[in-house]
């Protein structure tokens, strides 16, 4: 016998077989024990959804997941929020009770998901899809509309194709298969949502700029509404004081502006334009008069309402020669199709002025030379009750079309900007700056591909001719 063989006995067969099952079971064991250990969730599995980028499942959707990513959603929309609010943010407590609103949204979506999908997805996963739908609506409103001037309506489609991309890939990537009929109902209900949404103007602004969260947390009771609109005569007097009669034998030009909607600023803003070309034109200093709906400030100026017209009216009438003199009325706000022109200032009961109401007043207070400038939706409607050989009317839009550009974010309108900035400082007449701005008007429509406002001019024969021989600074 070896050595060896001695000191090295060879090993029993039963041992060694039993030594290696048991490692094998070992080595089993432990590689379905880490193959079933989820990762950790990361907003890596959503960046790969949002960009539409293949990826395998890989952990737990847990109750902590999906209660954390709502919390950051919450956390970013407060912030954006507040960003927009700047300079002066003020707390809103009135936008919080909107948020259920988008809870209950976000749950309903996820059931439907689940519901329409052939095999069904856990819950969870149905639910962490319809909250990654969160962002990108969110950021589109908060950035792209505002300040890249993004029609809202793109916007919302653009939100509506890429939320088909990624429902198709969120399903297929739960269920292994694809889900057409769950993915056309989850972008159905997207549609009704958002349409339903703006209907309601269902927005938690939680942030707001001071003006506006003084209006929206308070407004006017009804005492302090009365006490407003009972002090107007006396501060539309307090502003007449300053205009004077002239005995001059030459026709002088009186202006009278009207901000009819207060909830946006735009429209005060025209008629302080408006105020300022025509006075500089017609030699108007020291006699003009504004009515301004502007819940910025209510102070600042005799507020614009119907009866607060016809009593401006009745006091310019009374100083002025009524047989030379030429009335500027200007009005900028939202119309309608009635035809009406909008009112409203914050909470306080006001009524909406309609062609009738316009053409009373101006006969009740006897004023015959009149040049009516209407920036509003549906303004062409009003020209046949006006009209006359001596008054002009000229108006941002036919009486069946919308005029544009009327939102908070802008300065002046669509029509406040071709026929007050741009054209009548440099036109030969108030006909020439209507042509000029017409033109101007229908190549932005074009350009932007908006359907055409069609603004509308009525010329009457006697005071065009007594503008051309009035002297005024034309270029």
């Amino acid at each position: 016998m070896d050595d060896n063989e001695s000191l090295n006995p060879s090993p029993d067969p039963a041992t060694a077989a039993a030594a290696t099952v048991a490692t094998t079971a070992t080595a089993t064991a432990t590689a379905t024990a880490t193959a079933a250990k989820p990762e950790q969730f990361s907003l890596s599995p959503l960046l790969k959804l949002w960009t539409l980028r293949k990826w395998v499942p890989n952990f737990s959707v847990s109750n902590f997941v999906l209660i954390s990513l709502s919390l950051v959603w919450l956390s970013l929309w407060v912030a954006v929020d507040w960003w927009e609010a700047l300079p002066d943010p003020q707390f809103l407590l009135a936008g919080i009770p909107l948020f259920p609103w988008y809870a209950l949204a976000v749950l309903a979506l996820a059931a439907l998901l689940r519901r329409q999908s052939n095999p069904k997805p856990p819950f969870a996963a149905a639910l962490l899809l319809s909250l990654g739908l969160v962002p990108l609506p969110m950021l589109l409103a908060a950035v792209a509309v505002p300040f890249l001037s993004l029609d809202w309506r793109i916007a919302a489609l653009a939100v509506l194709i890429h939320s088909s991309f990624y429902l198709a890939r969120g399903l297929r990537t739960f269920t292994g298969e694809s889900q057409r009929s769950a993915t056309f109902t989850g972008i159905a209900f997207l549609a009704v949502f958002i349409w339903l949404t703006d209907s309601l103007d269902a927005i938690p602004d939680v942030w707001a700029a001071p003006e506006v969260a003084e209006a929206a947390d308070g407004g006017d009771s009804p005492a302090d509404a009365e006490a407003v609109l009972f002090e107007q005569p006396k501060r539309i007097d307090q502003a007449l004081a300053a205009i004077h009669s002239e005995d001059s034998a030459n026709p002088k030009a009186f202006f009278l502006g009207f901000a009819g909607v207060g909830e946006q600023k735009v429209f005060a803003q025209e008629i302080g334009l408006a105020s300022r070309v025509l006075s500089e034109r017609y030699g108007m200093e020291g006699r003009a008069l504004s009515l301004i709906n502007d819940q910025r400030d209510l102070e600042r100026a005799p507020l614009a309402s119907v009866s607060g017209l016809k009593y401006a009216l009745r006091g310019l009438a009374a100083r002025m020669n009524l047989d030379r003199d030429v009335l500027f009325l200007v009005i900028s706000s939202h119309g309608g199709s009635a035809p009406a022109i909008a009112v409203s200032n914050s909470d306080l009961p006001l009524n909406d002025m309609t062609d009738e109401d316009l053409a009373g007043a101006l006969s009740d207070s006897g004023i015959k030379w009149r040049v009516i400038i209407i920036s509003a939706c549906y303004a062409g409607g009003f020209i046949d009750a006006l009209k006359n050989p001596r008054t002009i009317v000229i108006t941002a839009a036919a009486a069946d079309r919308t005029s544009f550009g009327c939102s908070n974010d802008r300065d002046l309108t669509y029509f406040g900007e071709a026929f007050f900035r741009d054209a009548l400082p440099e036109a030969r007449s108030l006909r020439d700056a209507f042509e000029r701005a017409k033109s101007a008007i229908a190549l932005r429509e074009r350009r932007e591909r908006v359907d055409a406002s069609r603004p509308q001019g009525y010329f009457g024969a006697e005071l065009e001719a007594k503008l051309a021989a009035m002297k005024d600074h034309a270029p």
